[in-house]
C-alpha cells in the first residue's frame, strides 16, 4: 500500500515514523491501563448492562435478540466474541477496549501526516490522542464509542491515501465503513462524503468500489430486517425513534411507553416515530428552539468539571481529579478551539471542505436535533485533532497573515469566540474554578489545623470555605469534627444534618453521624449511616480509623461486620455479619498485657483453593502462625508480655489470599480474599 511504502522508504525519513508510532501507542496504553485499573470496581451502567445481556443471550441461545430500543448488531457480536476469547470478567472486556483505544493513535498519526506532510504535526496529533483522558475513560465503558472511534479513524486514514492506483484502499475503506455503520448507524453519511472525496481525488472507479463494498456489508442486515419486519429498515430505528423521543414536550418516558405498546413491530415503530417526530418539531418550534440552545451549551461543556460539580458526593482521588481536568477537559478545549481554528486556516482545504467540516457539522447537528451526551462528541475527534495539531504547531511559529488570509483568520477567531461564549453561557467556568481553588485552599488549611490540634484555626478555615460555597459538605464535616473535639455532639449533629441537606449522599457526613449515633447507643440509626462505607471508592475504613478517635472509645469486644468502623482497616465490605480480610487487616481493641485475644474466624474457601495461611501479631509481636481450618472456630491467644501496656492492642492478621474467580470461572467474585472474621475480643481487658 502507498502509505506503508511511505513509512518504509529507503532514505530513512519514513522508517522513523514507526518507532514514533509505537512509542505513542505505548504512552496511550499506560494512561488507559491506569484508568482501567482505577475503574475496576465501577458498576456497569444501564446501556452497558443491556449490551452485555444481549451478548450473553446471543452466546446462550445462538439467536440475536433485539433490545427494547432497536440498535445496530455489531457491538453485541463484538462483546460476545470477546467473552468467548477472554472470559466474561468485565475487567477483561474493558482491557480489550483499552488496547483498541491505544491503537487508535496509529491511524490518527497517519491521517495527520498525510494531510499536512509534517512529522511535528503528526506527533502532536498522536499526543492529543494518546494523552486524552476522555478516550481512556470511555474505553472503560462497555459501549460502542471506543470501537467506533477506532474504525472511523481507520477509514479517515484510508481515504487520505495519496494515491488510488490500487483498488485496495477504497475497497478496504468501504468494508470498514459498512462494519462501522453496523456498529452505529450514525456513520452512514460517510458513504456520501467518502464517495464524493474519492470521486474528486481518484475518479468514479474508486468511488464506486468504496460504495459497493460498504453496501455489500450492510445489505445482508437490511435484508434480514426486511424479512423479519416486512419493511425497509436499513440498520436500526434509532434515528427515527430518537427524533420523537428527544423532541416531544411530553418527555422521553411518555414516548417510550407509546413505542413499547407496539411491541416488536419495528416497522410500525419506525413509521410512527418518524411521523410524530416531525409533527412535534413543526408544532412546537419554541420548545425545540429552547432544547437546541440547551444542547448547544451542553456540546461545548467541560465534561469532568461538570460531573464533579453535579455529583459532589462521588469521591475521586486527587491524581484522577487533575488528570480529568487537564487531560480531559483541558484537551477537549484544545481540540475544540484548535480544531475549529484549523478548519478555517489549515492548508488541507479539499479534505476540509469535503470530509472534515461536513462530518463535524453533521455530528453537531444530530446532537442538537436529538440530545448531547459527552460520549456523543467523540466522532468529531478524528476530524478535529489533525487541525488542532496543525494549529498548535503553527502557533509556535506564528506570523501575521497575508491580506488574502485575513478573512479566514477573522472567521477562525469569531468561531472560537462564539464557542467560548456558548460554553460560558452553560456555566461560568472561570468564576467557579477560582471559587473552588480558594475553597479547597481553606479546606486544606482546616485539615492541617485539625492534624496539629488547633481546633480554633480549623473552625475559622472551615467557616471561610463555607462562605465561599454554602453547599460545601466537607466544610460542615470539619465543623462537626471540631465540635466533637469539644464533646459537643448536638452541635456536631446539626452540622452533619446541614451537610446532608446540601448533599444527601455524602459518605463522610453519613459515617461521622453514624459514629455519633453509635456512641449515643442508637444502633439502628448508626447502622443506617455506617452502611455508606460502600458508597465510595475511597478506603473509608482507613479514613474512619483516623477520624473517629474522639467518638470511638476503645472496646474489648468487637462484632466484626457490625458497627465496627473506626476500629478496623484492611477488610472487605461486611457481608452476612462478618468480613473477609485482605492480605493484611488490623483491629484495634481495648486490652491489658495479661489478657487473652480471642478471634472467631473461618478458613472456608472454594474446593480446589489452598487453605489460608495466617500470621497474627499483637502490637507488632507475632503470637501465632497457622493454617486456618474450614468452618467457624475461635482462636485463643495470650497477649505477649509488654503488649497493650497503653491500654490498647493493635491486632494484625496477615493472610495468603485467593480470588474465587481463579478457582471457579463462573464466579463473579474477583476479590482477593484472606480469612473470614466474625468477632474479636480481649478477655481480661479493663
Amino acid at each position: 500500500m502507498p502509505l506503508i511504502k511511505r513509512l518504509t522508504q529507503s532514505d530513512g525519513s519514513g522508517i522513523a515514523h514507526i518507532p514514533t508510532i509505537i512509542g505513542l501507542i505505548a504512552l496511550a496504553l499506560v494512561l488507559r491501563l491506569l484508568v482501567w485499573r482505577w475503574h475496576e470496581l465501577y458498576p456497569l451502567g444501564g446501556d452497558e448492562q443491556e449490551y452485555l445481556n444481549q451478548a450473553l443471550t446471543l452466546l446462550r441461545t445462538r439467536q440475536y435478540v433485539e433490545l427494547r430500543l432497536m440498535r445496530p448488531p455489531l457491538y453485541a457480536i463484538f462483546l460476545a466474541a470477546c467473552i468467548v476469547a477472554f472470559d466474561l470478567l468485565i475487567q477483561n472486556l474493558r482491557l480489550v477496549q483499552a488496547v483498541i483505544s491505544a491503537l487508535t493513535v496509529a491511524p490518527l498519526y497517519l491521517l495527520a501526516l498525510r494531510l499536512f506532510d509534517e512529522r511535528r504535526i503528526a506527533v502532536v496529533a498522536g499526543l492529543l490522542t494518546a494523552l486524552n483522558y476522555t478516550l481512556a475513560f470511555t474505553a472503560t465503558e462497555l459501549l460502542t464509542e471506543t470501537l467506533f472511534l477506532f474504525g472511523l479513524t481507520v477509514i479517515f486514514a484510508l481515504l487520505s491515501h495519496s494515491a488510488f492506483t490500487s483498488r485496495w484502499p477504497p475497497l478496504l475503506a468501504g468494508v470498514c465503513l459498512g462494519l462501522l455503520a453496523l456498529l452505529r448507524s450514525v456513520a452512514l453519511p460517510l458513504l456520501a462524503l467518502g464517495a464524493l472525496w474519492l470521486m474528486v481525488r481518484a475518479g468514479k472507479r474508486a468511488a464506486a468500489i468504496f460504495v459497493l463494498a460498504a453496501v455489500l456489508v450492510i445489505a445482508p442486515w437490511t435484508l434480514r430486517n426486511y424479512l423479519t419486519y416486512g419493511a425497509i429498515i436499513i440498520i436500526d430505528t434509532t434515528g427515527a425513534e430518537n427524533l420523537w423521543l428527544d423532541n416531544d414536550p411530553a418527555g422521553r418516558e411518555a414516548v417510550k411507553r407509546q413505542l413499547y405498546a407496539l411491541g416488536d413491530d419495528m416497522a410500525a415503530r419506525q413509521r410512527l416515530a418518524t411521523e410524530r417526530g416531525i409533527a412535534v418539531i413543526l408544532a412546537n418550534p419554541d420548545h425545540v428552539a429552547a432544547k437546541v440552545w440547551r444542547e448547544a451549551r451542553l456540546f461545548t461543556a467541560l465534561q469532568f468539571f461538570d460531573d464533579m460539580r453535579n455529583r459532589p458526593a462521588i469521591w475521586v482521588p486527587p491524581l484522577q481529579v487533575w488528570l480529568r481536568l487537564i487531560l480531559g477537559d483541558g484537551l477537549w478545549l484544545v481540540i475544540l478551539l484548535g480544531g475549529a481554528a484549523g478548519l478555517w486556516l489549515a492548508p488541507a482545504q479539499r479534505w476540509t471542505l469535503i470530509v472534515a467540516a461536513p462530518w463535524t457539522l453533521y455530528i453537531v447537528l444530530t446532537m442538537l436535533i436529538f440530545h448531547v451526551e459527552p460520549r456523543y462528541r467523540l466522532p468529531i475527534y478524528p476530524a478535529l485533532i489533525p487541525y488542532a495539531a496543525w494549529a498548535i504547531v503553527r502557533l509556535s511559529v506564528w506570523r501575521m497573515p497575508a491580506k488574502r488570509r485575513a478573512p479566514a483568520v477573522v472567521a477562525a477567531g469569531a468561531t472560537c469566540i462564539a464557542l467560548i461564549a456558548v460554553m460560558l453561557a452553560h456555566r461560568p467556568y472561570p468564576a467557579e474554578a477560582l471559587m473552588l481553588a480558594q475553597k479547597h485552599a481553606w479546606l486544606w488549611q482546616a485539615e492541617r489545623a485539625l492534624a496539629r490540634g488547633d481546633n480554633d484555626a480549623a473552625r475559622i478555615a472551615a467557616g471561610a470555605s463555607l462562605r465561599l460555597d454554602e453547599r460545601s459538605a466537607l466544610a460542615r464535616v470539619i465543623l462537626a469534627r471540631v465540635a466533637l473535639m469539644h464533646g459537643d455532639a448536638d452541635t456536631a449533629l446539626d452540622h452533619l444534618n446541614a451537610a446532608l441537606t446540601a448533599i444527601p449522599d455524602h459518605p463522610y457526613a453519613h459515617l461521622i453521624r453514624g459514629a455519633v449515633y453509635r456512641l449515643q447507643g442508637n444502633d439502628r440509626a448508626a447502622r443506617r449511616d455506617l452502611r455508606y462505607e460502600t458508597a465510595s471508592l475511597e478506603d473509608l475504613q482507613r479514613w474512619s480509623w483516623d477520624v473517629f478517635r474522639p467518638i470511638a472509645p476503645l472496646q474489648d469486644n468487637l462484632d466484626i461486620g457490625n458497627l465496627d468502623l473506626g476500629y478496623i482497616r484492611g477488610f472487605h465490605f461486611a457481608e452476612n455479619g462478618f468480613r473477609w480480610t485482605t492480605d493484611h487487616a488490623e483491629i484495634l481493641l481495648a486490652a491489658r498485657s495479661n489478657g487473652v485475644l480471642e478471634l472467631r474466624l473461618n478458613g472456608d474457601r472454594l474446593p480446589g483453593a489452598p487453605p489460608p495461611e495466617i500470621t497474627i501479631r499483637v502490637d507488632g509481636v507475632e503470637v501465632s502462625r497457622m493454617t486456618a481450618p474450614p468452618g467457624w472456630h475461635t482462636v485463643r491467644l495470650p497477649l505477649p508480655p509488654g503488649a497493650a501496656d497503653d491500654g490498647q492492642a493493635l491486632v494484625s492478621v496477615q493472610s495468603t489470599t485467593y480470588r474465587p474467580r481463579s478457582v471457579d470461572r463462573t464466579s463473579p467474585d474477583n476479590r482477593p480474599l484472606g480469612v473470614a472474621i466474625d468477632e474479636a475480643r480481649v478477655v481480661g481487658a479493663p
